[in-house]
């Protein structure tokens, strides 16, 4: 794949966590840790896996702690930091707009989100949005 950059929406990061068998571990199981697919990350959206999973909901599933803390170990050594030049303002949650800039600053190729609700459009500044089945079907 010509560019095999990708972007993860932070609800991808956290249902990867969440379920062993669902499309979101997948990625980072078949995709991002065989090196086929390349995590890029900005210090905003990593600090953001992290205050997420540390929400006191996530404390219902077994072992989540542990597990979120092995993931953002993990991720923070292969993947590529990228510094958001231009603050982006497309979306209403404030969070999300962040997604968007680290891709464009890292001219990914796709952004997989599973929050079809704040990324209703299907692409932006020639980056593609994918919602979780359709990014495994079609890589």
């Amino acid at each position: 794949m010509e560019n095999s950059r990708i972007v993860v929406d932070t609800n991808v990061f956290i249902s990867s966590i969440i379920g062993q068998y669902s499309f979101p571990h997948k990625i980072f199981k078949e995709f991002i840790f065989t090196g086929e697919v390349i995590l890029c990350l900005s210090e905003e959206v990593f600090t953001e896996y992290a205050s997420v999973s540390k929400r006191e909901k996530f404390k219902l599933y077994q072992g989540f702690e542990k597990k979120s803390t092995e993931l953002l170990l993990a991720i923070g050594e292969i993947a590529e930091f990228y510094s958001s030049i231009n603050k982006i303002a497309a979306i209403e949650d404030e969070p999300d707009n962040r997604i968007l800039e680290l891709a464009v600053a890292a001219k990914a190729k796709v952004i997989i989100t599973g929050n079809h609700l704040d990324f209703s459009f299907k692409e932006f500044e020639g980056i593609t949005i994918k919602a979780l089945s359709n990014f495994t079907k079609n890589l």
